[in-house]
């Protein structure tokens, strides 16, 4: 029993609380954006003070990964998505349903106006990203798309979209891009962000084409600083590429369907001249 006219102290998970209320807000925004982003929102009920904290820390990575199948999930992932503080980290988002996939350009727009460093998502099916181009393009330093269509961007001369200038990292898998010569627009995409890319990977990706064309045109990867190439294309849907200069490759993994005479062979290892590490292969078309 306590003497008169002393209190009982508070529980340990309160005091605690308290401890953390009193740190600089800098210091718990630092603190709270180590943790995964689910834990972030549950300290919502650690009191009343705290039921909105998480929707004002910024630098948060956040990864959809396991949310299943049910829609009111998902609905819950957007509302999330849409609360969160910007600039964000690192946004992940895979293991999207067919039922909700055609949602993924609402998430991206949500994502894009809080200038996240990295984006990677994978789709079920492509589905065109219009909303990909609301990204700050001085934000973006990683992007990871798997099944994704990328229609072209607003053009420069109407105060459009100038180009991915600080990604470090661009990683397309199955990806489909859209509109008149269509390749011209991932050599675009490549040559912007040339002075800081330093990793490329390109597998399977497409490029829409005209009724009168047979295959995509000739596009050329411009890009001095790339250190790792990852490269599985064919000429059916991703055209005749060709390499520019790479005196910083470091790692080459180069996979061809073609043959001496559709590509200039010596062009392409003068290219990759300096690699350290080089992975030749090819691969067939499964065309039934």
């Amino acid at each position: 029993m306590l003497p008169r006219g002393e209190s009982q102290p508070p529980p340990p998970a309160e005091r605690a609380v308290d401890l953390l209320r009193d740190l600089p807000t800098h210091l718990l925004d630092r603190i709270l954006a180590g943790l995964p982003a689910r834990d972030v929102v549950r300290t919502s009920v650690l009191s009343r003070p705290w039921r909105r904290r998480w929707e004002s820390v910024p630098g948060l990575d956040i990864e959809l990964h396991d949310v299943g199948d049910d829609t009111r999930a998902w609905d819950s992932a957007a509302r999330f998505l849409r609360l969160c503080a910007g600039p964000l980290g690192r946004v992940g988002i895979r293991g999207v349903p067919l039922s909700v996939f055609h949602l993924a350009d609402h998430w991206v727009r949500l994502v894009a106006g809080k200038s996240p460093r990295s984006l990677s998502l994978a789709l079920p099916q492509a589905f065109v990203l219009r909303s990909l181009f609301r990204c700050d393009p001085a934000a973006l330093a990683e992007l990871e798309l798997r099944r994704c269509a990328i229609p072209p961007p607003p053009p420069v001369a109407s105060g459009g979209f100038a180009g991915f200038q600080r990604l470090t990292k661009l990683d397309l898998q199955d990806v489909v891009f859209t509109g008149a010569h269509a390749w011209l627009q991932l050599e675009a995409m490549i040559s912007a962000a040339a002075p800081t890319l330093v990793e490329l990977r390109l597998q399977r990706i497409a490029f829409a084409v005209c009724r009168d064309e047979l295959v995509p045109g000739g596009w050329v990867i411009q890009a001095p600083n790339l250190r790792r190439l990852v490269l599985c294309l064919s000429i059916a849907r991703a055209g005749l590429w060709e390499l520019g200069p790479l005196p910083n490759l470091e790692l080459a993994r180069i996979f061809l369907n073609d043959s001496a005479e559709e590509r200039d062979y010596i062009k392409m290892f003068t290219a990759i001249s300096n690699v350290r590490e080089l992975h030749i292969g090819n691969f067939r078309i499964n065309t039934q």
